[in-house]
C-alpha cells in the first residue's frame, strides 16, 4: 500500500460480530439516492461505511442526513486507495465491498458469509450481477469484482491490499491473481444476486483518463504475472495488437500514450514481480488455468493468424 498524506476522519468502531459494508463514492449523489437504502436494509449484522473520494456534489451532506458513517478523503485517490483505507481502519475478520451503483436484496450477504466461512482457503466471494448459467452451487472464478463482494479482510491486509498503482480498473483482477498465487481461492456465489448499474461511477471520470488506465493496467498486469515464456509467446504479440488498436477511435492519444510509455513502468513491474514471488506458495498458475488458452487478447492474435491462413488458402484454390 502506498503512503499518502495522512487524512483525518472520525474514529469509526465496528463490532467484531458485525461485517463492515464498505461503499465507495465519488460524486455519486444520484446513485446514493437510488441504491443506498437497499444497502441499509441488509439483514446480516453489519455497519455501512461510505469511503468518499473527495466528492463535491453534496454526497457528504446527503450521507449525513441518512446517518451513515463516512470516511471522507480530501480528494479522489482512486478506488484502490479508498478500499485500503477501509482495510487499515477496521480489524474485523471479514469485510464486504459494494459499488455505489448496486442495489441489493436484504439477504444478499448471508450466502456470501456462509460460503466464506465454510473454507479458510476462500479469500473472496462475489455476488452474481450478470447472466449466470452454471447452477446455484458456488464456483471458483478467475477473479472477483468488488462491485458486490465479501472478503477476508485479514487475508487482504496480509497480501498487501489493493494495488494503488492501478488507481482504477483491473485492480480487483490483480488482487485476485495475487490471492491465487498465495494459495487462496476466489468464488462466485449464485445464491447472492444483486442489480448492478455497470460503470455508474466509471462514467463520471474523463474518458481519456479511463481509456489510458484500461490499456495501461492490462499491460502492466500481464507483465507482472506472466512468466518469461508467456511474455515471449503471449505478451509481445499482444503488445503489437494493442498498438495497432490504439490508432482506432475513440481516445486514440490516450491509448497510444499507454502503449508508448510502458517502458516507464518497468521499475514498478520488476518490483511487483519480486513482491509476488515472495508470497507465492505454488508455481501452478490456477488463475490462468481458469481463463484457458485465450486470455487477454490471445484470441485476437489467433484470429489474425487464422485470417492470414484463410487468405493464403483462398489464393491457392
Amino acid at each position: 500500500m502506498n503512503n499518502k498524506k495522512d487524512l483525518n476522519w472520525n474514529n469509526i468502531f465496528v463490532s467484531m460480530q458485525e461485517i463492515p459494508i464498505v461503499v465507495l463514492n465519488y460524486n455519486g449523489l444520484h446513485l446514493l439516492k437510488l441504491y443506498l437504502d437497499s444497502v441499509l436494509r441488509t439483514e446480516y449484522p453489519n455497519e455501512v461505511i461510505v469511503v468518499d473520494n473527495g466528492s463535491k456534489d453534496g454526497s457528504l451532506e446527503y450521507l449525513k442526513s441518512k446517518g451513515v458513517k463516512v470516511i471522507p478523503l480530501d480528494r479522489n485517490y482512486g478506488p484502490s486507495y479508498a478500499r485500503n483505507v477501509a482495510i487499515r481502519t477496521f480489524k474485523t475478520k471479514y469485510m464486504a465491498f459494494l459499488d455505489n451503483d448496486v442495489e441489493v436484496p436484504k439477504d444478499w450477504l448471508d450466502p456470501l458469509v456462509e460460503v466464506t466461512k465454510s473454507d479458510e482457503s476462500i479469500a473472496a466471494v462475489q455476488s452474481v450481477y450478470t447472466e449466470w448459467s452454471w447452477g446455484e452451487e458456488p464456483s471458483e472464478i478467475p477473479w472477483f469484482s468488488t462491485a458486490a463482494a465479501l472478503t477476508r479482510r485479514d487475508v487482504l491486509e496480509r497480501v498487501g491490499g489493493f494495488d494503488e498503482h492501478y488507481f482504477f480498473y483491473w485492480e480487483d483482477t490483480e488482487l485476485s491473481w495475487r490471492l491465487y498465487r498465495a494459495g487462496y481461492r476466489v468464488m462466485m456465489v449464485p445464491k447472492s444476486r444483486v442489480i448492478h448499474e455497470a460503470h455508474g461511477t466509471f462514467k463520471r471520470l474523463p474518458s481519456q483518463f479511463t481509456s489510458y488506465l484500461t490499456m495501461r493496467n492490462q499491460l502492466i498486469l500481464l507483465l507482472s504475472y506472466y512468466n518469461k515464456k508467456q511474455i515471449l509467446s503471449n505478451f509481445i504479440p499482444l503488445y503489437f495488437v494493442r498498438l495497432i488498436q490504439s490508432f482506432s477511435p475513440p481516445n486514440r492519444k490516450a491509448k497510444l500514450k499507454a502503449i508508448l510509455t510502458l517502458g516507464k513502468e518497468m521499475g514498478y513491474v520488476m518490483k511487483k514481480r519480486s513482491e509476488v514471488r515472495k508470497i507465492t506458495v505454488s508455481n501452478e498458475d490456477r488463475f490462468l488455468n481458469y481463463l484457458g488458452k485465450d486470455p487477454f487478447g490471445f484470441m485476437e492474435i489467433r484470429s489474425i493468424i487464422e485470417g492470414i491462413k484463410y487468405r493464403l488458402l483462398s489464393k491457392e484454390t
